[in-house]
């Protein structure tokens, strides 16, 4: 009795025992086979996890504050700062003289008579660029330009008309006009150099020696050219400097030939 008992607890344990394998067997293959972990397994892969994904926010963290870092340094860039409370709030230009024309030059605005200047063009020639002829003219003076200079106007314009060759003068039409616009005024710095000629004679034989050979110079041609120069003359005045810077012209055309 006792014997058969036992047997029957051997079969029965026996029995659990292989259902127990056989449950772990199937729950290992549905591990395997689906991605399951272990509750162990899937405890100790958690904490990795957690630590690597800590490490990586440290990570976003840093490079977050150094993009920020770069971004206020860039703000730190100092920009274009407004005049100060010294400033007197001049530019680059100031002190430069307006011009009533809207910018445009004496030359350029209306007024002035539509005629042919040809050489007598070169009065539109900046102040700078006057100024130096007007210094070179008086570097190269001699005493024979200050005799020439000296000559009345009839005596002037023989000598122009026959002996041409000869004759010592200021042949360049920039020279020419800026010793005109420093005579515009009724006196000449050639006086300095010992010219005592009257001014009117004077820019007659300026004008006349400047201009073109073959054009004719009229009361406009002088209006043109005095008012460029910034020293209108009257039109009376402009008449008759017109005649006689005419008359030496013609002599400079004999002259020459």
């Amino acid at each position: 009795m006792k014997e058969e008992t036992a047997n029957r607890l051997m079969r029965g344990l026996r029995q659990g025992v292989g259902s127990l394998l056989l449950a772990t067997s199937a729950l290992a293959f549905l591990a395997v086979g689906t991605g399951i972990q272990s509750p162990a397994a899937a405890e100790e892969d958690g904490e990795g996890g957690q630590g690597q994904q800590g490490q990586a926010e440290s990570g976003q963290g840093n490079g977050g504050q150094g993009s920020q870092q770069g971004q206020g340094n860039q703000g730190g860039g100092s920009g274009q700062g407004g005049p100060d409370a010294g400033s007197d709030g001049k530019g680059p230009q100031a002190g430069a003289p307006s011009s009533s024309g809207g910018g445009k030059p004496v030359w350029a605005q209306e007024g002035i008579p539509a005629v042919e200047l040809g050489r007598l063009s070169v009065a539109r020639s900046p102040d700078k660029v006057l100024d130096r002829a007007l210094a070179e003219a008086l570097s190269n003076i001699n005493p024979d330009i200050v005799s020439f200079y000296n000559l009345d106007l009839e005596t002037a314009i023989a000598t122009l008309s026959i002996e041409f060759d000869t004759v010592t003068m200021y042949d360049s039409p920039l020279q020419s006009l800026a010793l005109l616009r420093d005579a515009l005024d009724g006196t000449s710095v050639l006086a300095e150099s010992g010219v005592t000629n009257d001014i009117d004679t004077l820019m007659a034989l300026f004008i006349g020696v400047a201009s073109d050979k073959t054009i004719p110079i009229s009361t406009e041609t002088v209006i043109a050219v005095t008012t460029i120069l910034g020293a209108p003359l009257s039109d009376a005045q402009a008449e008759a400097l017109a005649i006689d810077a005419e008359a030496v012209r013609v002599a400079v055309l004999a002259g020459h030939g």
